[in-house]
């Protein structure tokens, strides 16, 4: 018997500015290279390589975990356990936010990556008032459940 498959169109969607959709937005903190020593600690700077991890540090200046961090140029990822950040970084913070919601709003913001460039970064004020299309419940609410569930389906399917 074949499962019901979730896709895209199961769900109505709206416009939410970022600062609509997560509780806390912040910028990391400039680390400069010659200061960092190596180490297993996740050090995200504005790279498209890697999923932005530029290097792996043993001194960092802050501390978090699971977020997404945005680049200057748009790019987003999901930062899986613990990390620091550059300050061309833009964290955003949801109690929501776990593996496959961030990788899920990590594309719905890197949508919005072909408005920013050198001379336009998109540095926390700006990341903070970009639109993005997001799957809605009927209350209008971000539907956080879809989000998840559909990225759970489409990783299972990957892995077959």
């Amino acid at each position: 018997m074949k499962q019901n498959r979730l896709t895209l169109n199961d769900v109505d969607w709206k416009e939410f500015k970022i600062k609509e959709l997560f509780t806390n937005i912040y910028r990391g903190k400039r680390h400069i290279e010659k200061n960092r020593e190596a180490g297993k600690i996740q050090y995200y700077s504005a790279s498209s390589f890697n999923n932005g991890v530029t290097d792996f540090i043993s001194n960092p200046l802050f501390k978090d975990r699971d977020k997404l961090v945005v680049t200057t140029f748009c790019d987003c990822y999901y930062a899986h356990g613990e990390f620091t950040a550059s300050d061309e970084m833009t964290i955003l913070d949801h109690p929501r936010i776990n593996r496959e919601t961030g990788l899920f709003f990590s594309q719905l913001i890197k949508a919005n990556k072909s408005k920013f460039a050198f001379g336009r970064k998109a540095f926390s004020e700006r990341v903070k008032e970009q639109i993005i299309l997001v799957p809605v419940t009927v209350n209008d609410e971000p539907h956080w459940n879809f989000m998840e569930n559909y990225i759970k389906q489409e990783q299972k399917e990957i892995a077959k």
